[in-house]
């Protein structure tokens, strides 16, 4: 396999800032958040990463003699999600979207609009975790239709901006991953490592899971740009977003549950042919880019929540 293939760290590829940016940029016009993000997304990555770390530690020490110990690393993974939960919003931002259907509902399009742009700024800490593209563009569709008191449009907008984002599966899967870390910590307090070490799989699946459901948006937004930049001619701007694509596939086929896998390593595939061949790239490869991201966006809707 070509190194643009091989497997990057599990935080978010530095090329998405600038993406982010504009992003950001094309949200806040014309209209300024009316709240500020509480966390950076480089600060999210940094505590799920150290999430991963000390989770790596307990599933160590879960095969030792100590159960003290692993419920000592047990206790800072729940620290540490508590503070990834917190410092995304997510509760939050469900609220949001919650509100802003309620009120369009009820002809209050004046709060609608506001809940709207309230959820816009909350997502700001969830960059590596939203379809970009699609969370800017439903946002400002959703706040021109509250202005233009059209429910049909705004409920359609405001669907698509939601599933742009899915901030319940992420807070289920934090729930998934505290859930079973309690129940780990009280297998310790009975001694009981067998049924620790259980439990502590049950936390390493749900934490596969937030980096699943980060992997899937990413690569979604990074084929759907790959394919405009294609069919453009921009071949150097498409390959970089294939070669990130790529990395974040990789990362989603090995995080993902095993009915799915199959796929997003096909689509793998798929990708490294074209992004070898790029600049000889004919219509068929820019359409099915597009196809292959279609398939991961269908993938990435089906997450339970």
């Amino acid at each position: 396999m070509n190194s643009a293939t091989d497997r990057g760290p599990r935080r978010a590829a530095t090329g998405r800032a600038i993406a982010f940016s504009l992003a950001v940029a094309l949200l806040a016009a014309p209209w300024s958040p009316l709240t500020a993000a509480p966390m950076t997304p480089s600060a999210l990555r940094s505590i799920l990463d150290k999430t991963d770390g000390t989770l790596a530690q307990a599933e160590k020490a879960v095969k030792g003699k100590d159960p003290g110990k692993v419920s000592l690393y047990l206790a800072r993974v729940d620290e540490l999600l508590v503070e990834f939960q917190e410092g995304a919003g997510l509760a939050d931002l469900a609220k949001s979207f919650d509100s802003a259907r309620a009120a369009a509902q009820a002809s209050e399009w004046a709060g609608a609009a506001s809940a709207v742009r309230r959820a816009s700024a909350l997502m700001a800490p969830l960059s590596d975790y939203v379809v970009l593209r699609q969370a800017a563009e439903s946002s400002r569709a959703a706040v021109a239709a509250a202005e233009a008191h059209d429910l049909a449009a705004f409920t359609e907008s405001l669907d698509r901006f939601d599933a742009s984002i899915l901030a319940p599966v992420m807070l289920t899967r934090v729930r998934e991953a505290r859930d079973a870390v309690a129940k780990a910590r009280q297998a310790m307090v009975k001694n009981n490592m067998p049924d620790g070490q259980k439990r502590i799989g049950e936390v390493r699946r749900a934490l596969s899971g937030l980096f699943h459901a980060g992997a899937l948006s990413r690569v979604v937004f990074a084929l759907s740009i790959g394919a405009e930049m294609l069919e453009a001619g921009s071949v150097i701007s498409a390959k970089d977003q294939l070669q990130k694509a790529l990395r974040d596939l990789k990362l989603a086929a090995e995080t993902a549950p095993e009915d799915v896998r199959p796929v997003l390593e096909q689509t793998r595939a798929t990708t490294s042919d074209i992004w070898k061949r790029a600049s000889h790239a004919t219509p068929d490869d820019v359409k099915r880019i597009g196809e292959l991201a279609r398939t991961v966006d269908a993938i990435r809707l089906k997450q339970p929540r």
